[in-house]
Formats: structure tokens, sequence, C-alpha cells
């Protein structure tokens, strides 16, 4: 992807909410404000290993979106269907602050 900002993506936050059993279950919810953003993608690496008999696949990509307060490494990304762990956020610019976020997508085959 170029740097152009041509990619959406959505924001999600982890939540633990009651499950109406007396026990609590953990989900993914859309950030309640602006949860849809536009994003400049790049993958950055990729990795395999073998685990238990099972190869496990990972890749990192870095994600760049208009500065904003509310994300953190608790959170997570989707982008084309595939959820995306938080991994780093840091801030970079001058006049135009951005953030770049990068996440990683874990696949167990």
């Amino acid at each position: 992807m170029g740097s152009g900002m041509d990619q959406l993506i959505t924001l999600q936050a982890y939540s633990v909410a009651s499950d109406g059993g007396g026990g609590s279950a953990r989900t993914w919810a859309d950030f309640a404000t602006d949860a849809a953003v536009w994003a400049s993608v790049v993958a950055k690496a990729g990795r395999e290993s073998l685990q238990e008999g099972r190869v496990n696949a990972s890749n990192i990509v870095l994600f760049t979106i208009y500065n904003r307060t509310d994300v953190s490494e608790v959170d997570r990304i989707v982008w084309n269907g595939e959820a995306y762990n938080i991994r780093n956020v840091r801030r970079e610019g001058g006049r135009q602050l951005r953030l770049v976020i990068e996440a990683e997508r874990g696949v167990a085959s």
C-alpha cells in the first residue's frame, strides 16, 4: 500500500461484560466514537514457527492514521475482515500529527 490513507479500518476496544448467568464474557466492541477511520497500511514482517506439531504464522503491519488520543496497546484493528492486535502506538509528524500503529495478526493452522 502507498503512503495515502486509502484503507478503511475499524478500531475495537476490549471489554468484559456480564454473561447474564453471574459470570463474565470477554468481547471486542467498535470504539464508541469514530471507530471506522482511513489508514495507510504497510506490511512490515511475517514469520512462521512450529509449536506442538502446528504451524503458527503471524504478520506485522503498520497502520498510520490521523492523530487521536484513545488508541492504545490493549485495543485492536479490524482490516479486511482480519483482527490485528495492537503492539505499539507512536506519534509522528510536526503540524499534522499522526499515529503509527504496529499490529500483529496471528493464525494457527
